[in-house]
C-alpha cells in the first residue's frame, strides 16, 4: 500500500486518538482488526497487497488465533494512544498505553509495513526490543535486517523525497521538469506503480513521456489532486479495492489455482486411461495371432523338444513360425498358455471399451471447466472445489494403548508393544493406578485408572482377563495376573522398552478374554 493512501487513512483516524479499544479479532490469518470506540481499524497483512483502512466495519468474533494474533491479545492490550507515520513511508506505528489488570502490561508500539512481498507485522516495547512478528526474518532471508523476537527493531533506512502535500508549486515544478511519469516516484514521497498508474491516466501522458513546457503545470495539479484524494483519484481512474475486496479476490483466486491444478489432474487421468484403451486394441489384435501359435504347437506337439525355450514348427501355410516357450512347461503346456493370454487380452479389451464412452464424456466436461473458470459464480466454484478438489486428510494421531471401559465405569489401558508398555506405564499411569502383567510369560502392561479412587476387586478381575488375554498366556486357562500399584513399578537405567520390575504384588487367576465384559 502506497504512502499517501495511508496517510490519508490516519487523517480520518487522528480525530478520534486517544480512544478505547475492544478485543482484537481476527477474521482469518492474515487479518488484523482493532475495534475502537468508533469505527476499527484494519490491517490486512498479505504479500503482495497489504492494506491500512480505517472502518465503521467491526467483523464479528471467531476466527482465528494464530501465534503472533495470541501475543497480540496479550500484549497490545491497552488503549490506543496514537498512530504515526515516518514522512509518508510504507508503514504506521501503533501506540499502546500500559493496561491495568489481573496482570498489568506496559506500553507498546505494533509497526504495520505494509511494503508488498515483504510486509510484515511488529510488536515491540517502547525501547525498540521486539516482542514478536508475524513473519520472522533470519539471516538467511536478509543479512543485513533481521524481524525476530529478542533483537532491536531496525527500521527502513531514511530517504529524502519531496512531500507532495506540502511542497511548493515552485519546488514541485523543478523536481518534475524533464522527468518521465516512471520517474516522479524517483522525487515525490507516497507515490509508488498504483499512483504513477493514475497520474498516468489522469493526464493522458504515456510513463515515458518527459515532461516538458506546459506538460509540468498540468502534471503537477494531478499531482496535488492526488496527494490530497488518493483514494478519490483511484476510484475515479483506476478502482481502488477495499479491503474487504481484496480478501475475496485473493481468496477466489487461491479457490480457483486449486480447482485448476486438480481439473488439469483429472484431465490427465483421463487421458491416460483413453491411452491405456489404445493399449489394449493394440494387445488384443494380436490375440489371433497367439491363438495360431497354440494351434501349431498342438498340431505338432511331437516336434517340440523338452525344455525348449523358443521353436520353429512349419505352419498350416507352409511357413515357417517362431514360438516362444515356456520352458518348464510341455507343447500342451504352452498353448494352452497361449491361449489364455489371447482370451484375457480379448476380455481386457471389451471391458475397456465398455468404459471408453464415459472416459470421454468426463474429459470432455473436465476439459469446458476449464475453459470457463474465469467466469464460475461463487457458489458454483464451492460446488466444483467440494467435487474435484481432494482435502488433505488430517493427521489423527493415535492415543497409546487400547482402551476398554470396565463395567464399573473405569478406563482400563493395555499397552500394544514393548514402546506403548513404557508410554502407559511410565507416563499415563499415576501412582495410585493399578498395574497388571500376567505371571511368567511376556505380555501387555495393563493399567486401570484410578482417578484418586479405590479399584473395586471386580475391575482388577476385569484387568487381570485382559492382562492374560494379551499375553502368550492367552489360549490357556486359569492364567496367574500380578497386579499392584503402579507406584511399586520401576525401570532400570539401561533396561530394554517394556521390561520393568516390581514389588508388592498380589496375584489373581482367570480365564483369558478380549471381551471381559461378556464373561
Amino acid at each position: 500500500m502506497e504512502g499517501l493512501l495511508i496517510s490519508e487513512q490516519l487523517r480520518a483516524l487522528e480525530p478520534h486518538l486517544p480512544t478505547s479499544r475492544y478485543a482484537w479479532r481476527f477474521p482469518d490469518p492474515y487479518t488484523f482488526v482493532l475495534p475502537l470506540a468508533k469505527g476499527a481499524l484494519w490491517l490486512y497483512n498479505k504479500p503482495p497487497n497489504p492494506r491500512a483502512a480505517f472502518k465503521d466495519e467491526v467483523p464479528s468474533a471467531g476466527g482465528t488465533h494464530m501465534g503472533f494474533q495470541d501475543l497480540l491479545v496479550a500484549r497490545a492490550s491497552g488503549r490506543l494512544e496514537n498512530v504515526t507515520q515516518p514522512k509518508l513511508d510504507r508503514a504506521l506505528s501503533l501506540h499502546f498505553a500500559a493496561a491495568e489488570g489481573f496482570v498489568s502490561t506496559p506500553p507498546v508500539i505494533l509497526v504495520a509495513e505494509l511494503t508488498g512481498r515483504n510486509c510484515n507485522l511488529i510488536l515491540m516495547d517502547t525501547d525498540g526490543l521486539i516482542l514478536g512478528v508475524a513473519r520472522e526474518v533470519t539471516a538467511e532471508i536478509n543479512r543485513f535486517r533481521q524481524l525476530r523476537a529478542g533483537l532491536r527493531y531496525q527500521p527502513p533506512p531514511p530517504y529524502e523525497k519531496l512531500d507532495p502535500r506540502t511542497a511548493s508549486d515552485e519546488a514541485l515544478e523543478d523536481a518534475l521538469e524533464g522527468r518521465t511519469l516512471n520517474g516522479v516516484r524517483k522525487v515525490m514521497d507516497g507515490v509508488g506503480p498504483e499512483l504513477t498508474r493514475a497520474l498516468t491516466l489522469q493526464t493522458g501522458f504515456a510513463k515515458d513521456h518527459k515532461v516538458e513546457g506546459e506538460d509540468v503545470g498540468t502534471l503537477r495539479a494531478a499531482l496535488r489532486r492526488l496527494a490530497h484524494e488518493p483514494s478519490r483519484v483511484m476510484r475515479d481512474v483506476v478502482g481502488l479495492p477495499d479491503i474487504e475486496t481484496v480478501r475475496e479476490t485473493e481468496a477466489r483466486e487461491l479457490k480457483l489455482q486449486r480447482l485448476r491444478s486438480a481439473l488439469e489432474k483429472q484431465r490427465q487421468l483421463l487421458e491416460k486411461r483413453l491411452d491405456d484403451i489404445e493399449k489394449t486394441r493394440r494387445a488384443a489384435a494380436e490375440a489371433d495371432a497367439l491363438r495360431a501359435q497354440a494351434d501349431v504347437l498342438m498340431a505338432f506337439q511331437k516336434q517340440v523338444p523338452p525344455h525348449a525355450e523358443e521353436v520353429t514348427l512349419t505352419g498350416f501355410s507352409g511357413e515357417p513360425v517362431s514360438i516362444r516357450l515356456e520352458p518348464r512347461l510341455d507343447a500342451i503346456g504352452n498353448a494352452q498358455t497361449l491361449y489364455g493370454r489371447a482370451k484375457k487380452r480379448e476380455q481386457r479389451q471389451t471391458q475397456a471399451e465398455a468404459r471408453e464412452e464415459d472416459l470421454f464424456a468426463e474429459l470432455e466436461k473436465v476439459e469446458g471447466l476449464l475453459g470457463e473458470l474465469a467466469s464460475l459464480s461463487p457458489t458454483r466454484l464451492d460446488d466444483l472445489s467440494e467435487t474435484y478438489v481432494v482435502k488433505p486428510k488430517k493427521q489423527v494421531r493415535s492415543l497409546p494403548g487400547i482402551r476398554y471401559k470396565s463395567p464399573q465405569g473405569y478406563t482400563v489401558l493395555v499397552g500394544r508393544n514393548a514402546r506403548d508398555n513404557d508410554t502407559i506405564t511410565f507416563r499415563l499411569a499415576r501412582s495410585r493406578d493399578v498395574w497388571l502383567h500376567v505371571q511368567g510369560y511376556t505380555g501387555s502392561h495393563v493399567v486401570v485408572q484410578a482417578e484418586n479412587k479405590e479399584v473395586p476387586f471386580e475391575t482388577v478381575l476385569y484387568a487381570a482377563q485382559l492382562a492374560a488375554a494379551y499375553s502368550k498366556a492367552g489360549e490357556s486357562d486359569n492364567v496367574p495376573v500380578d497386579y499392584t500399584l503402579k507406584k511399586n513399578v520401576w525401570k532400570l537405567k539401561g533396561a530394554p522398552a517394556g521390561a520393568v520390575n516390581f514389588t508388592q504384588q498380589k496375584t489373581v487367576y482367570v480365564t483369558p478374554s478380549r471381551r471381559p465384559e461378556a464373561v
